[in-house]
């Protein structure tokens, strides 16, 4: 459809579906803002939720974790069932639990309260996130395939600056409030959600999908997410051969290798029509999503120990660095769409991961004594990268798939979005310990004259960015060297990490061009 047309047929649409469309976007888009603030602004917090609830340091991992690990586990599931009773209606059931939860976040009396607060949090979050690009596939059915695009652009940059703007968030409540500010906030914002989509945003349903809930399937997509997702969080936060955490990936794999058997078997009638991934776009674009999540949230704990632990940034110097990140992703989102005009999808996409890739190479080669404006370069090609190619992933995962299973579209792509930052910071924890591990072995730690048992708790204090604590661990004779070692073990595994994270964006780069057809999207077909 040429651009004359597609405005022709704009002009044609009946005012109320319009302002449809536009309310559809604007509170999805706002839905989306909250929800993927609140996974990264508590993390400015935990340090003072700590002292004031008494929480121990597993308690402040699970406060955390049991957002995301509910959030993983039900995202498929919500889409799913969405396409069968009503995508709004699962929307607002999403925005009611998210904001009751948020309220009893902010009054928990002890860090029991709060986790369990949070993993309800985390259910309401997958609720409103599986459905909404649903939502605005349904309100732009029938619209030019640039008009739902530009939806979900928006729709897309909501997430990313809340994403990057939450530890300036964070870390001004904390400053000048308090932490229970962190999910009063919510509260506000939920209510004016659930009253805007109630009031302006049109019902979508599938009418052609399966009548019938896959509970099977329901039930084992849950479980495999769950366990592979605490798998992966709980061995990059402790040793991978602990108990829980193999029990979790074998039984993660396991409950996985069921789901697949269950919806081959159901077909046409399974929650998950696995027949979606023989459409090669559809595949590149949940392998995309999944891989855009390794280079942004993936890497973002090691840059932030890096910044907060070794260069001393407060919370707030660490959220305006991230800053970079975001203005160059709003900039150059609306770029991605003007390019699509004089290239195809698959290039545009391409050339978004190849530009991270190129970010990634910038900051190889970081040293102990860089300043954060190493990275700078790094974050705004990072940030230009995602802006030109997370709106149109999201866009091809609905747009190559029938109406009726837009809901499981959107939730099986937003599914590989947790899965891609737990995958990110599993791999890339492995390389930093291995790193730190090579460069302050026993042998080097030995020539500065520290016990041999001193060697394993300052290599896990490295690892975990707490450089102060290291310093006060070390005999005040050799606690220059040690720092010196220590900062340079940290900065060498950054620059293996991205020299890593740059060759898979180019892999993903050369993906975008095998996987991601035109032919594949329904609008163009």
């Amino acid at each position: 459809m040429s651009t004359t047309e597609a405005d022709a047929v704009e002009a044609a649409i009946p005012p109320e579906v319009r302002s449809g469309r536009r309310w559809t976007t604007a509170v999805t888009s706002l839905a989306a803002a909250m929800m993927t603030l609140d996974i990264t602004v508590v993390n400015v917090a935990l340090p003072r939720i700590g002292e004031d609830l008494d929480a121990s340091l597993d308690s402040l991992q699970w406060i955390v974790n049991a957002y995301t690990l509910t959030f993983a586990a039900l995202l498929l599931t919500a889409g799913s069932v969405s396409d069968r009773i009503g995508r709004r209606r699962i929307f607002l059931a999403g925005v009611a639990v998210f904001t009751a939860a948020s309220s009893v976040c902010a009054l928990a009396p002890n860090a029991a309260v709060l986790i369990a607060a949070r993993a309800v949090q985390g259910a309401g979050g997958a609720m409103v996130l599986g459905t909404s690009l649903a939502l605005i596939a349904g309100a732009f059915e029938g619209a030019p395939a640039r008009s739902r695009t530009t939806a979900i652009g928006l729709f897309t940059a909501g997430g990313a600056v809340s994403a990057a703007l939450g530890p300036l968030v964070g870390g001004s409540i904390v400053e000048w409030l308090s932490w229970p500010f962190l999910f009063a906030v919510n509260v506000p914002i939920g209510l004016l959600i659930l009253v805007g989509a109630a009031r302006k945003v049109p019902e979508s349903v599938a009418t052609d999908g399966p009548a019938r809930i896959d509970y099977a399937g329901a039930v084992l997509a849950v479980l495999a997410l769950f366990a592979l997702n605490y798998g992966l969080l709980a061995g990059s936060e402790k040793e991978w051969s602990a108990p829980d955490v193999l029990t979790a990936l074998i039984a993660g794999g396991v409950l996985a290798v069921a789901f697949a058997a269950v919806q081959w078997r159901l077909g046409p009638d399974a929650m998950l029509d696995l027949r979606l991934f023989a459409i090669p776009t559809f595949s590149g674009a949940v392998l995309l999503s999944f891989a855009a999540r390794i280079f942004s949230f993936g890497l973002l704990p090691f840059l932030t120990l890096w910044l907060g632990g070794m260069l001393e940034l407060s919370p707030f110097r660490i959220g305006l660095v991230l800053l970079a990140q975001s203005v160059a992703l709003v900039i150059a989102a609306p770029l991605s769409g003007l390019l699509t005009k004089v290239m195809p999808v698959a290039g545009v996409l391409a050339l978004g991961m190849a530009v991270v890739g190129v970010g990634m190479f910038l900051a190889v080669g970081i040293g102990p004594h860089d300043g954060w404006s190493a990275v700078l370069p790094a974050l705004l090609l990072l940030g230009a990268g995602a802006g030109l190619t997370l709106p149109h992933l999201l866009a091809l995962a609905v747009g190559v798939v029938p109406a009726s299973r837009a809901g499981t579209a959107s939730g099986a792509a937003n599914s590989f979005f947790p899965l891609g930052t737990a995958t990110g910071v599993a791999a890339f924890g492995v390389v930093l310990s291995h790193k730190v591990g090579a460069v302050m072995s026993s042998a080097a730690l030995d020539r500065l004259g520290l016990p041999p048992g001193d060697a394993e708790r300052l290599r896990k204090l490295v690892a975990a960015g707490q450089f102060d604590t290291l310093a006060t661990a070390t005999p005040a004779a050799t606690r220059s060297q040690v720092v010196d070692l220590a900062h340079t073990a940290y900065t060498g595994a950054l620059s293996t990490i991205f020299l890593i994270a740059g060759m898979a964006a180019l892999v993903a780069a050369a993906a975008s061009l095998l996987l991601v057809r035109e032919r594949d999207n329904l609008d163009t077909a």
